[in-house]
């Protein structure tokens, strides 16, 4: 049985993961908004938020605060994409 310290800590993990991943599709996406890749990352980063939300409800095993978490996970990423930006690039192409 996992202490409650492993299991805040594999939480918190899970969540930074998803900030980080998320924040790094949402520039990919961005990036690529007139490209028809834009379509790969938007499925990507929603994929992501179920993947997410569904390893929390399994670790908590309430719906309820896994979606409370979802929350304040997503507005922590909307929060980064917002004050810090976005990568501003160009694809560059393989010779």
């Amino acid at each position: 049985m996992k202490t409650k310290a492993s299991k805040y800590l594999e939480i918190v993990i899970e969540s930074i993961n998803y900030i980080i991943i998320s924040y790094a599709l949402s520039n990919m996406a961005m990036l690529f908004q007139s490209n028809p890749l834009f379509i790969l990352f938007f499925a990507s980063e929603i994929w992501v938020i179920g993947n997410y939300w569904r390893k929390v409800c399994d670790m908590v095993k309430n719906k309820i605060l896994a979606v409370v978490l979802l929350i304040i996970c997503f507005a922590i990423h909307i929060g980064i994409v917002y004050f810090i930006g976005r990568v501003v690039g160009t694809v560059v192409p393989f010779k």
